[in-house]
């Protein structure tokens, strides 16, 4: 979405706070977000982007009341539409780099420490975790979107792993039903909303954060940064994770699982994009996923 001038001088009115001048920095598939650089210093403005997902409001009440230097500190929620015609919030701006896309070791044992005090915050469970109902939604998304595999093959092969990780669910459906206490999840450690030196982590974009199974955060770092086998183990061990049969059975379903949720979120993406890049570019993450969910139902015959 786009704003004016005005309008941000109107924002920062409210912070008492006068415009020096303003930059666009990006926008998501959620949000819009701008640079304020101001006579109090430089605040993030971020501007809800999509009105399917409005969890806005549910990122600035999590940062309210986090604990210091998990997130960036917020100032602001405004969501009367008088100045903007979206909910916006105005949070700290955070300098500092993001971290290598092909992570280097340090970075690999920095957000293993860190991930491992964020996982100790956490709440008594009110449900038990089965793995069916974790898994079939996104089954359920294949069978809806699934036309738009143009391929005969790859949606053969596609449909034969999906239903070897519902068999693989169904027989061991009540894997964490155990869990007492589900942990603090950020469930979106993406290159971008991570800052990153030696020994410090920051993370940014924490609209997504929910209490759950630290396997979920777990796999997802090691997918989304392409650990080589040496960095997982290095990962696991700084991170304290248990090497026992049971524990490798729950992170490698996590992970299938995880891969269902990705293939099911390409599937849907399909069905709303239009231009002809975009789709090139889902179907090429689509391909990859499929690769990967053979390759880890291979690794789960092996345990």
């Amino acid at each position: 979405m786009k704003i004016i001038k005005s309008q941000i001088r109107l924002v920062c009115k409210k912070l008492d706070t006068t415009l020096i001048k303003s930059k666009y920095l990006s926008k998501g598939n959620h949000n819009a977000n701008y640079l304020l650089d101001t006579s109090n210093g430089k605040y993030i403005l971020r501007i809800e982007n999509n009105l399917q997902f409005k969890n806005l409001k549910k990122e600035y009440d999590f940062l309210k009341q986090a604990k210091p230097n998990l997130g960036p500190k917020v100032f602001l929620f405004d969501n009367s539409h008088k100045i903007i015609q979206r909910d916006y919030l105005i949070e700290e701006f955070i300098e500092g780099r993001h971290p290598p896309k092909k992570p280097n070791n340090d970075f690999v044992i920095s957000i293993a420490k860190w991930l491992k005090k964020l996982h100790t915050i956490t709440k008594k469970s009110s449900k038990k975790y089965l793995l069916t109902s974790m898994v079939k939604p996104y089954y359920n998304n294949y069978l809806k979107y699934q036309s738009h595999i143009k391929e005969y093959k790859v949606k053969q092969k596609l449909e034969s792993y999906l239903k070897e990780v519902l068999r693989i669910c169904e027989e061991n459906n009540t894997l964490f039903a155990h869990r007492k206490y589900l942990s603090l999840l950020h469930n979106d450690l993406s290159n971008e909303n991570v800052f990153y030196k030696k020994d410090y982590i920051r993370l940014i974009d924490w609209e997504f954060t929910s209490y759950g199974l630290p396997e979920r955060e777990l796999v997802y770092f090691i997918d989304s940064y392409d650990l080589t086998t040496k960095q997982i183990t290095r990962f696991l061990k700084t991170y304290g994770y248990a090497n026992t049969i049971l524990a490798k059975k729950q992170l490698n379903i996590s992970y299938l699982i995880l891969l269902c949720s990705s293939i099911g979120y390409s599937l849907w993406r399909m069905d709303l994009v239009k231009d002809k890049k975009s789709i090139k570019e889902i179907n090429r993450r689509l391909l990859k996923d499929v690769n990967k969910l053979k390759d880890l139902l291979k690794d789960y015959e092996r345990l």
